[in-house]
């Protein structure tokens, strides 16, 4: 629109307009000299907001890809952790494998074998509530081995909104806030 207005200000000289009696001519330019320097302080200050939209925008993009960056970290870090973990539970890796192995194929012996590679979690965890049922208490061992709401629900055939829902309830009995991590608080347990 500026571009515009620029254009038809410095090109036509508006003769077919009706004139008015208090305008003269050379009142005439001058509005029409004011028009174009408008024109172009507008121009001049939509390309520094646009260069400074433009400066957010690429630091906003910045911060995002190093954020994401961090996350892989974390994550990956909290996976060597929780084997680490495992191995100081004396836990081989092939003794991690059948574990895990057991847990995705949702086998009824996964959750004896897992109390006997982590015999003090399931006391630890009913020390903070008592009230855990059978199934809360399964699902708080698939997450200490660190399975995400899609792999619990892939291995115990729930929904995903089942398994959230289920999580929900852990989080509460547990009086685990909101801000942090339910897997992450259970692998320290």
């Amino acid at each position: 629109m500026i571009s515009i207005n620029f254009i038809v200000c410095l090109y036509f000289d508006f003769d077919f307009l009706p004139k008015s009696r208090f305008i003269d001519n050379k009142d005439l330019k001058t509005i029409r000299l004011l028009n174009i320097l408008f024109s172009i302080a507008s121009f001049l200050m939509d390309i520094v907001f646009i260069t400074q939209k433009d400066g957010l925008i690429h630091g906003l993009i910045t911060d995002k890809k190093e954020q994401d960056s961090t996350i892989k970290d974390l994550v990956k870090t909290n996976t060597e952790l929780m084997k680490h973990q495992m191995l100081i539970n004396h836990l081989s890796e092939e003794n991690i494998e059948e574990l895990l192995s057991l847990a995705e194929n949702n086998s009824p012996v996964f959750f004896e074998r897992f109390q006997e590679f982590f015999p003090h979690f399931i006391p630890d965890i009913l020390k903070i509530n008592a009230n855990l049922i059978h199934s809360e208490l399964y699902f708080c061992a698939l997450m200490k081995l660190d399975f995400d709401t899609k792999k619990i629900a892939r291995c115990t055939n729930n929904s995903i909104r089942a398994v959230e829902s289920k999580k929900y309830r852990i989080r509460k009995k547990l009086n685990i806030s909101s801000e942090i991590n339910i897997n992450s608080f259970l692998i320290k347990i």
